[in-house]
């Protein structure tokens, strides 16, 4: 007689335990469908997991879990609603399908943890339109676009493309926005589906109307961060493209401040208030020295700017004859470094004075006032200002400079002993030769004029002049300044220092902004490039000032990548697509209410009603290329 209990009593166990388990897991489904779903700040999903345990005897075990994901405190964590036991798979799956049957919801055969259907940006370009309107940028854009005839929403490309430069991490400049765009969640019901040319083309665009928003620009922002423009601070930098760009005019080999004397680049100028404002910026041929760029730059002040009094501040690579000349007949003030190891004769009389003048200190330095015989000053500018030479000198600077100058002494020293042994062993037996070496040695090490040689024939003496080493290590710390101003010497020496605010602008355009290196094949989209990275700093320099004003501990840096991890996030619910918004970092929150973002919530809540279900079609080859 076949035995039917085992199989009866497993039937009855089973119905029992659902039963108990309808009884003990239908009031927490029913709790955790019924409330308010808050992506990101509540609960997340719900998911029976697995465990599987191995005996001792080797034999494997699996255990479910009835379990919910929530997030707490900016983390997020899970917890167990109820066991289920040591189950199959088969029979995990019958008791989950069970519980959604009572709870009315549909169940997806699979066990895993449920996933959000998308996520977009929601905080990146809530806070760039925002910037934007606050500086009128995309007010005057808007109006100069209304006289042009245009295929595509030049705004909405522009905005786009400055979200993609202040978040972006690691994807470079080569207009990989149009992926980027697709993370924004604007994109899908709020902007017009762009194409990879017509951002290309708005490079083109904005560059046109450059000047105009520029001078617009100055105007608003003197007034809205109440900016002192008598004090311009002028430099320059380069960077770099990729290929070899035979197609350009502008990408040329030069002098690289970035160490790739191997790419072709371009050199950019740029003109920032004290504070680190931008002003304006010209593109350069890569090969441009700098002392020739002034002309074109003062010339930008005086016209478009009408700016009739500032002090123009920049480093030595400016100082040439035909600059003073220049500066002279522009009628502004400036202070200018002067090369310490240059063959101008005033600087060099400069160090010798300082031996027999007072010596004066300003905040940890010490320095001395030479004024210059009035046949060396030219004509007077400013109301018969004289010209300066400030030499000054500082023990942090002395050790830095001293160090360089001996790494430099001791190459050529090991130089001249390497050639040396090699005469020896019967090596550049001509003398022709052994000169050719021995001027090798010499090239480009910066103290060429420190040592002295002869080369015979079979023998080579070389010497250091020990005396004007040591002068040279005497004077390590000071440096020189050019000065025509009304200012003290003090405030001099301060307005110089403030030369590291351009400095900075460099340092976040590079590391921060993705201006380097370019990957643009026109010179148009070279130069809007670059005209994109200074207005992304542009509002980058906002958003300092206004953290500043609010007396926020973050730096602008920290706070983008706070408001970056502001998202939306799409959920299936009842075959409806739902958009969340994940729970704001307190970070986030300060800075929004610093630039005046309020009720983030509310404005999500606008954006989710009109949103489409999450969509991303990655770029391809053929995606790339401009309509015929």
């Amino acid at each position: 007689m076949v035995n039917f209990w085992p199989w009866i009593s497993a039937m009855i166990f089973d119905e029992l335990r659902l039963f108990y388990w309808k009884y003990r897991l239908i009031e927490i489904l029913k709790f955790w469908l019924e409330r308010p779903l808050h992506v990101g700040s509540n609960c997340l999903a719900m998911y029976v997991k697995s465990q599987t345990v191995k005996s001792p005897s080797g034999k494997a075990y699996t255990y479910y879990r009835l379990a919910e994901s929530y997030r707490e405190d900016g983390k997020v964590k899970h917890r167990i609603l109820g066991e289920l036991g040591a189950l199959t798979s088969e029979e995990a799956a019958k008791l989950a399908r069970r519980f959604a049957g009572i709870a009315g919801i549909e169940f997806s055969d699979g066990l895993e943890e449920m996933e959000v259907a998308g996520a977009s940006y929601f905080g990146a370009p809530l806070l760039v339109e925002h910037l934007m309107e606050t500086l009128n940028l995309s007010r005057w854009v808007a109006d100069e676009v209304k006289k042009r005839s245009l295929e595509f929403d030049l705004l909405a490309a522009l905005k786009v493309m400055v979200t993609a430069h202040l978040f972006k991490s690691g994807s470079r400049a080569e207009l990989a926005v149009w992926d980027w765009q697709q993370k924004l969640f604007w994109h899908p019901h709020r902007l017009p589906d762009l194409e990879y040319h017509h951002f290309l083309r708005a490079l083109n665009v904005l560059n046109d109307i450059k000047d105009k928003i520029e001078e617009k620009l100055y105007s608003h922002l003197a007034g809205l961060f109440d900016l002192q423009v008598d004090l311009v601070l002028y430099d320059l930098t380069s960077t770099y493209v990729e290929g070899q760009a035979s197609w350009s005019g502008l990408l040329k080999r030069g002098y690289s401040r970035d160490k790739r004397g191997d790419c072709k680049q371009i050199v950019i100028g740029l003109v920032v208030t004290r504070e680190g404002f931008p002003v304006t910026f010209r593109v350069f041929e890569g090969n441009r020295l700098d002392k020739k760029t002034l002309d074109e730059m003062v010339q930008d002040l005086r016209k478009r700017f009408s700016i009739k009094r500032c002090i123009w501040v920049s480093d030595a690579g400016l100082l040439s004859d035909e600059n003073l000349e220049l500066l002279e007949a522009s009628r502004y003030e400036y202070i200018l470094g002067m090369a310490r190891g240059g063959n101008r004769k005033d600087v060099q009389e400069a160090f010798r004075k300082t031996r027999e003048l007072e010596q004066k200190e300003f905040k940890q330095t010490r320095f001395w006032e030479v004024v210059l015989a009035s046949e060396e000053t030219g004509a007077p500018a400013q109301g018969g200002d004289p010209r300066r030479i400030l030499v000054v000198e500082s023990d942090a600077r002395r050790e830095k400079t001293a160090a360089i100058f001996e790494r430099r002494l001791e190459k050529v020293r090991q130089g001249f002993q390497s050639l040396e042994s090699q005469v020896k062993k019967g090596k550049y037996t001509r003398a022709e030769d052994l000169r050719v070496e021995a001027e090798k040695i010499l090239h480009q090490s910066r103290v060429k004029q420190y040592f002295t040689y002869q080369a015979e024939k079979g023998k080579l003496t070389w010497k250091e002049n020990r005396e004007a080493v040591d002068e040279r290590k005497a004077d390590a710390g000071k440096y020189a300044l050019l000065a025509r101003t009304k200012l003290a010497p003090e405030e001099a020496l301060s307005a110089y220092r403030t030369l590291i605010a351009v400095e900075d602008a460099f340092l976040v355009l590079k590391d921060i902004l993705d201006l380097r290196p370019v990957w643009h094949k026109c010179d148009e989209n070279v130069q809007g490039h670059v005209l994109l990275a200074v207005w992304s700093y542009l509002l980058y320099k906002t958003l300092e000032a206004q953290l500043e004003r609010s007396e926020i501990n973050l730096t602008a840096h920290r706070a983008l990548q706070a408001v970056k991890e502001v998202k939306a996030v799409e959920v299936a619910l009842r075959d409806k697509a739902v958009w969340k918004l994940m729970k704001v970092p307190p970070e986030a929150s300060q800075v929004f209410e610093a630039v005046g973002l309020m009720d983030v919530k509310g404005r999500f809540n606008q954006w989710a009603d009109e949103a489409l279900p999450y969509h991303y079609q990655p770029r391809t080859a053929k995606d790339l290329r401009a309509p015929e």
